[in-house]
């Protein structure tokens, strides 16, 4: 690893802290783990031992450690969101920047403190990980739409479900743990990419669906309307956002303006489908999908260190996914 590498410490070693970790082996030794937390013996030791790094049972003995001695820039934080309000706290009184993972809580009251507490230690950076908006499809999509190519945007419409039946036994569907289910867990990711992509937007209509008895939702559509014009966005510009945990495969984003549609489907990566209104389809290819959490690490990385990063500009703040909780409590509401 390079002596110039951002340090990361990684509290939670689950299933995402994988992804994150892959991330950082592909990074070239722009960045590396030097502090795994988790209460798991197993897993701490597992993900600490790939990178020699130190590993705590407890975020509180990290952050006393780290006080006597510096061990990271900043830290990822990958734990259930019901327990992220005292991490969160802790990192920022102890000047450590935040890489959250989403959603950035399980209620609207608890992402409601976690914005503010952002704001109170204002100079301490603090981010969500809404990992889409480094796909390059979606920045092309983007930068598309702002050029004019779809003429005026009439809908924006994603796609994030799956079959994911061992979600049923896990804390994901633990209402008291989770706080929702694949509404809040892809569906965050939805809303957040809307509000990136197109603007502000009101709930206008959704339902859910459960199939799993005194568990979380396992299904949600929702119907939203743009509230802000901006580029090539009118005012009322519609979205479709379907969210799935017992369902056929389905991960795409689409923009449909009156000049034309852009098309991009996670399960043909490299892929950028262009149609035009009688239907005929250009494919262009685009880099796949799968750098968004390096991509990510690195703007982190970059903005805690103030490095000019073009891509920095990207990460999603506390309030931004504080605006994507006040979403989905608007659609649970309107789903009841």
């Amino acid at each position: 690893m390079a002596s110039n590498a951002f340090r990361l410490a990684i509290i939670g070693a689950g299933g995402i802290a994988a992804a994150h970790a892959a991330a950082v082996k592909d990074s070239g030794g722009r960045l590396m783990i030097t502090a795994v937390i988790d209460p798991v013996a197993a897993n701490r030791e597992k993900l600490a031992g790939e990178f020699g790094a130190a590993a705590f049972p407890s975020h509180a003995e990290f952050f006393a450690a780290n006080k006597k001695s510096k061990i990271a820039d900043g830290v990822l934080i990958a734990t259930p969101p019901s327990i992220r309000i005292d991490i969160v706290t802790a990192a920022l009184k102890h000047g450590l920047p935040v890489l959250s993972e989403k959603p950035l809580a399980h209620t609207l009251a608890d992402a409601k403190k976690l914005a503010a507490l952002s704001r109170k230690f204002k100079k301490t950076p603090a981010f969500v990980g809404y990992c889409h908006r480094f796909s390059p499809a979606i920045l092309e999509m983007k930068a598309q739409l702002a050029s004019g190519k779809l003429g005026r945007l009439t809908r924006f419409e994603n796609f994030f479900a799956c079959d994911l039946p061992g979600h049923e036994k896990k804390w994901f569907s633990d209402p008291k743990v989770a706080g929702g289910g694949a509404l809040l867990d892809m569906g965050s990711h939805s809303f957040d990419l809307l509000h990136f992509m197109v603007g502000p937007s009101d709930i206008s209509g959704a339902s859910l669906d459960h199939k799993w008895k005194g568990r979380t939702e396992t299904g949600g559509v929702v119907l939203t309307r743009a509230t802000k014009k901006g580029v090539n966005i009118p005012v009322g510009a519609t979205g479709v956002i379907i969210s799935g945990w017992a369902e056929t495969s389905r991960f795409t984003v689409a923009l449909l303006g009156d000049q034309g549609m852009l098309a991009y489907d996670y399960e043909k990566p490299e892929e950028l489908v262009h149609k035009d209104l009688l239907g005929k389809a250009t494919v262009t290819p685009i880099k796949t999908c799968g750098v968004r959490f390096l991509e990510q690490l690195l703007a982190f990385a970059d903005a805690v260190s103030k490095k000019k990063n073009p891509a920095s500009k990207n990460l999603a703040t506390f309030e931004d996914a504080f605006a994507a909780a006040e979403m989905d409590a608007k659609a649970r509401k309107k789903a009841k």
